[in-house]
């Protein structure tokens, strides 16, 4: 019959600690997540045109960024998913959440990005949108 010493339980609570350590994949906040998934280029007519894609749940183009005319085009927003957008411009600017999904991997109602219809770049706060150039 196999006897466990000092040693062996010790060696074994420490593999025991070891695999509850394990990291378990953490999720971007919304900043981090659009700002990686930012995409910008200059179309035929001279206009600006940025893509986001955010996680696996979200993408949405900003047309005729630096425009008066701004306009915001969604082809993919989830609420159930990783993020999600408000489907509206406040002050030119466009809000990236966590969507449901995000929220129980540990996301907050208070950490979002913002992302401006005058440059194209991803903001962590609507007043930095706002006063935005």
């Amino acid at each position: 019959m196999p006897r466990i010493t000092r040693a062996g339980a010790c060696s074994s609570a420490l593999f025991a600690a070891l695999l509850c350590a394990t990291p378990v994949a953490a999720l971007e906040t919304p900043y981090a997540a659009t700002n990686r998934g930012a995409q910008c280029g200059l179309q035929p007519d001279g206009t600006l045109t940025c893509r986001y894609r955010v996680g696996r749940d979200l993408e949405f183009t900003l047309h005729r960024v630096a425009e008066p005319d701004v306009t915001l085009e969604i082809a993919r927003s989830d609420a159930e998913g990783d993020y999600a957008i408000e489907p509206e411009l406040h002050s030119g600017c466009v809000f990236v959440r966590y969507g449901k999904r995000g929220m129980a991997l540990g996301g907050s109602d208070f950490v979002f990005a913002v992302v401006s219809g005058r440059n194209g770049m991803v903001y962590r706060s609507l007043r930095e949108c706002r006063l935005a150039r």
